[in-house]
């Protein structure tokens, strides 16, 4: 608390310091203006009006004739001055000095805090700092960004400060030739959360597919609400996408949003069932085991044959095919029929185990006539998995 209090007194200082100095600048006398400067004496200082004001009178003594010992006498308050005086007098002299006496006092503050702490912005204000960090000038490794970042790290950004910082933070997030701006924008971007969500959600639809797929997970990472941007995101997290960079970033992105897609399936039902047609393999494979865990037993039809493929014997996906199966409960047993009889032993031994189990729940594992086939090295009981271990 000292230290803010320090930090904002300087920068009040100096405010004020650069607003006497440009008034004093401002109000300078053009030309030959002739005013009466009234008393000059020191005696004045001791009123605090006289340092602002430039005179007890300053009456305009335009026209005035000038006496014979080249002075001109006030007809206001009856002061003789040399026209000399008159002529030069009216110039802000004490207010600029006042000007330049907090600007040094704020100059010096921030040497000594520098020289002290080794930061030489540690008594400039982080709003001031955030502003800077939104331009090219506080840009990813400068002094002014550097020290912002250590004030997140501190936990004393927050509000207004953390949102406009996060709106320059969305942006080291996109594909730009910077070497490690995305990782650490990554970083502060979850420290300051909530109030980083706004701007995630916005670099949803303004960033390019680097930055989108950062924040996207960002926002799943924190189990943000599924807004429709969120939703479309995260779908096409679900295709092979090697082609981006920043890989450190989005590792398991795809088994994230499948994830993530599960648990709020009602919202972007429409989106999944429109994977199931594409083009990439990873997606559309994706695709079918979220419906399956989801329970959408309108594709039973449709994704079936597909996952009954995978549990024949040789390459495959059996463990994820024969568990998505499974999820999708008592309405996928009549389309699961036809393969019973299945020519492969593995795909044939899974199916009716799938099948005895979803009309049988109340048996035990040892009391099943058909048993499940050696599909998972993990367990012997490959449908109990959940999505992380039947995926993995």
């Amino acid at each position: 608390m000292q230290e803010l209090i320090t930090t904002w007194t300087m920068a009040i200082a100096s405010l004020i310091a650069t607003l006497l100095l440009l008034l004093a600048i401002y109000t300078w006398p053009r030309g030959e203006r002739r005013r009466c400067p009234g008393s000059r004496g020191w005696k004045g200082l001791w009123n605090p009006a006289r340092w602002i004001r430039r005179s007890d009178c300053w009456q305009d003594l335009t026209g005035v004739p000038v006496t014979s010992t080249d002075e001109i006498r006030c007809p206001e308050c009856g002061r003789s001055t040399p026209i000399g005086r008159v002529l030069r007098d009216g110039r802000r002299i004490r207010l600029g000095f006042i000007g330049v006496v907090l600007a040094m006092l704020g100059l010096g503050s921030q040497i000594g805090v520098a020289a002290h702490s080794g930061r030489p912005l540690k008594s400039i204000p982080t709003t001031a700092l955030v502003l800077l960090s939104n331009t090219s000038i506080g840009a990813h490794r400068t002094v002014i960004r550097n020290e912002i970042e250590q004030r997140v790290d501190a936990g004393t950004v927050a509000g207004f400060d953390a949102r406009r910082l996060a709106d320059a933070l969305v942006r080291d997030l996109r594909t730009d030739g910077r070497k490690w701006n995305a990782s650490t924008a990554d970083e502060k971007l979850r420290t300051m959360w909530p109030e980083s969500q706004a701007a995630l959600e916005r670099e949803l639809t303004e960033g390019d597919r680097q930055s989108r797929k950062i924040a996207a997970q960002i926002l799943r990472d924190k189990n943000a609400a599924p807004s429709r941007s969120l939703q479309i995101t995260c779908v096409d997290d679900l295709a092979e996408d090697w082609d981006v960079g920043a890989r450190f970033l989005l590792s398991y992105n795809n088994r994230k949003a499948a994830r993530y897609l599960i648990d709020h399936y009602r919202h972007a039902s429409d989106l999944i069932r429109a994977a199931l047609d594409s083009e990439d393999p990873q997606q559309r494979w994706l695709a079918m085991i979220i419906c399956g865990f989801a329970r959408d037993s309108t594709v039973i039809d449709q994704v079936v044959p597909f996952l009954v493929a995978e549990l024949r014997d040789g390459p495959g996906n059996a463990r994820a095919a024969a568990v998505t199966l499974f999820r999708f409960g008592p309405p996928v047993i009549e389309a699961l029929r036809p393969y019973a009889d299945d020519d492969d032993r593995q795909c044939r031994e899974t199916v009716r185990s799938i099948i005895e189990r979803l009309e049988h729940p109340d048996r035990t594992w040892d009391q099943f006539e058909n048993r499940m086939p050696r599909i998972s090295w993990t367990t012997h009981d490959p449908l109990s998995l959940g999505f992380w271990e039947a995926t993995r």
